[in-house]
């Protein structure tokens, strides 16, 4: 819940509970979050009326933590040094500092003195090789290309694993095909360890997982952005870096919130989370970030008002639409304005609308004229969209003012119901090519599509190329060489180009380009062929709209997006789909049958000797194993 603070998602999220809330006026609301001051504040936001009924505090903790610092000791002899943990016992509210705790031998991971004194990513380093003597360790680092160097210290022959379970042999025969020969993250589980960020593909990064579920790691290195994400129990985490990238420090809450991996329940110890201060400077920064308490959960609607540089600006809020913060209240409004269905009821409870919005009330009570001005606003906004067709903001997630415009280019560009072919991705490419466009200048979709090729070529015929590869197969090693590989780019410990490539890769399609021109291009079908497909088949309705499916899941045919809505890998979904006889038309649970009935041979006729590796891997990842 307190993603509600978060200022990429938090409006969002406010505004499907306040959407929540006000269509369904019995639902009941469970806030998961490690703690705010304000949950009371929260509550009686959701439930005026009956918050008070019922007052629960739950002070228990699974295990102890110790929260402290990793600091490194020059030894007596040259290079020679030493990690000590300057622990802080915290409470909620107070740090006290009772001890200095000495962990592991001299120099370990063989780094020098100057190494670790110089580079937090060592000491880190250090620090986990350390600890994961009492189980396994998250370090946590800003970047996904800082994560390597990390890894790579980590890979000595100490942690060399004599015994490999038969599950991480098929593992590494998927990865070499997955990513490519000779990709770090092969070696590195033979090491117990493993990596874990966006610059992965999706089901390697579900390996993992299973991985460190299974207790099959010592280490796992990731990126601080795990905060939100996975929930692996571990005995300790280790911060290389307590920012997210371009410098941000961590909220309060998402370090507690990761902190808070450390000494679950199934664990034995005490947790420990060990953040690197391998000199004075980085420990005072430190020792000042970890004291922080966690401050009341505010809207991200207050912070959008307040950066506004004249909040006069409020009272044109279609001027505010190209700002996605901005776009998601637009959608809310219209949204609500289309649900209420009068534009008079609508003007008379407009504030009561905003009222559904926990940043509002924050807002009438700590800046009235700014509020009375957004009540104003949203007034002269429902004027502004009386009587248009709203139910296509909700059709494409976009905000009016977006829809409108793309209206407009479509038009120009002469896109219509016609475009939609099979063969998109094909021979029909130069339509896509003039959907491309058109979605480029969407603001809620323009930065996302660029960074897929970091804005190297704003014109989007590379984008257009590298989704045409995608849908069609092309394995992803080829297309990180082709798209995504800089001559000279190195992580911080000297690693090649071919890994970054593969980051920038994986990054950009998985974590940009699947979600983005896939919501794209759904949107835009539902504005250029609206009612047109009645006139077709079943089968010709599902093909066409299953177009955008396809660029979310990486395939090319029905039959392959059922078996990769069921967990089959990318690229055996098309040949095993082929082999098993799966028919578009089919119900999942059919097709699902028919995976589960399938022997390894099946697998071996469709894919070849791998196959026995892509059986066990879908085994994993649908949790069979």
């Amino acid at each position: 819940a307190h993603g509600i603070a978060s200022d990429v998602r938090g409006l969002r999220l406010e505004l499907l509970l306040a959407t929540i809330n006000r269509e369904c006026r019995h639902a009941q609301f469970l806030l998961l979050t490690p703690f705010v001051p304000n949950a009371a504040e929260i509550a009686q936001w959701l439930a005026p009326d009956s918050h008070t009924n019922i007052d629960l505090g739950v002070e228990w903790m699974p295990n102890d933590r110790v929260i402290a610092i990793a600091r490194p000791q020059k030894g007596d002899l040259r290079g020679d040094f030493g990690i000590e943990l300057l622990s802080q016992h915290t409470t909620r509210k107070t740090i006290e500092v009772p001890e200095t705790l000495e962990i592991g031998d001299k120099r370990p991971l063989g780094l020098s003195w100057s190494a670790v004194s110089q580079s937090p990513s060592k000491l880190a380093a250090a620090t986990a090789h350390v600890l994961q003597r009492r189980g396994t360790v998250i370090v946590l680092t800003d970047k996904p290309r800082n994560s390597w160097g990390i890894a790579r210290a980590l890979k000595v022959e100490e942690n060399h694993s004599k015994v490999k379970c038969e599950s991480l042999n098929h593992i590494q025969r998927f990865l070499d095909d997955e990513m490519g020969p000779d990709f770090p993250l092969t070696s590195l589980l033979d090491h117990g360890i493993g990596v874990h960020h966006a610059g992965l593909s999706e089901d390697t990064r579900t390996i993992v997982e299973w991985l460190t579920e299974r207790d099959k790691l010592k280490v796992l290195v990731a990126t601080t952005t795990i905060a939100q994400g996975v929930n692996f129990p571990v005995s300790g985490v280790v911060f290389a870096s307590h920012q997210y990238p371009y410098g941000q420090d961590m909220p309060p809450e998402d370090f507690w919130n990761v902190a808070g991996r450390a000494g679950r329940v199934d664990q034995g110890d005490i947790g420990i989370i060990a953040l690197a201060g391998h000199n004075n400077t980085k420990a005072d920064k430190i020792n000042e970030f970890i004291s922080r308490s966690v401050g009341d959960l505010n809207s991200t609607l207050i912070d959008m008002i307040q950066e506004l540089e004249d909040n006069v600006d409020l009272l044109s809020l279609d001027g505010l639409h190209w700002k996605p913060e901005w776009s998601a209240f637009l959608q809310y409004l219209a949204h609500t304005y289309r649900q209420i269905g009068n534009h008079e009821r609508f003007a008379a409870e407009v504030e009561q609308v905003l009222r559904g919005t926990f940043g509002f009330q924050s807002l009438r009570r700590s800046h009235r004229g700014w509020a009375d001005r957004l009540v104003n606003g949203v007034h002269s906004y429902a004027e502004r969209i009386k009587g248009k067709p709203l139910k296509l903001v909700d059709a494409t997630g976009f905000s009016w003012e977006s829809v409108n415009r793309t209206l407009m280019r479509l038009n120009k560009e002469n896109l219509n119901n016609v475009v939609w072919s099979s063969d998109l991705f094909g021979s029909r490419r130069g339509d896509l090519q003039r959907m491309v466009g058109v979605l480029f200048d969407v603001p809620e979709l323009r930065e996302h599509l660029k960074s897929v090729t970091e804005g190297q070529y704003p014109n989007g015929d590379i984008l257009v190329q590298i989704i045409c590869d995608w849908v069609q197969g092309r394995p992803l090693p080829e297309m990180a060489t082709d798209y995504f590989s800089t001559s000279g780019d190195q992580d911080d410990s000297g690693g090649d180009d071919r890994v970054m490539a593969m980051t920038k890769c994986c990054r950009s399609i998985f974590g940009r380009l699947t979600q983005t021109a896939s919501w794209g291009l759904s949107a835009l079908q539902s504005l250029t062929v609206r009612d047109s497909f009645d006139s077709l088949s079943v089968n010709e309705q599902r093909t066409l709209r299953n177009l955008p499916a396809r660029v979310y899941y990486g395939v090319n045919s029905d039959e392959a997006i059922s078996l990769r809505l069921l967990g089959v890998p990318r690229t055996a979904a098309t040949p095993l789909a082929q082999e098993l006889g799966v028919d578009a038309a089919e119900p999942l649970h059919d097709v699902r049958a028919k995976i589960q009935g399938a022997t390894v041979d099946t697998w071996k006729a469709a894919l070849g000797d791998k196959g026995t590796s892509y059986h066990r891997v879908w085994s994993i990842i649908e949790g069979d194993i």
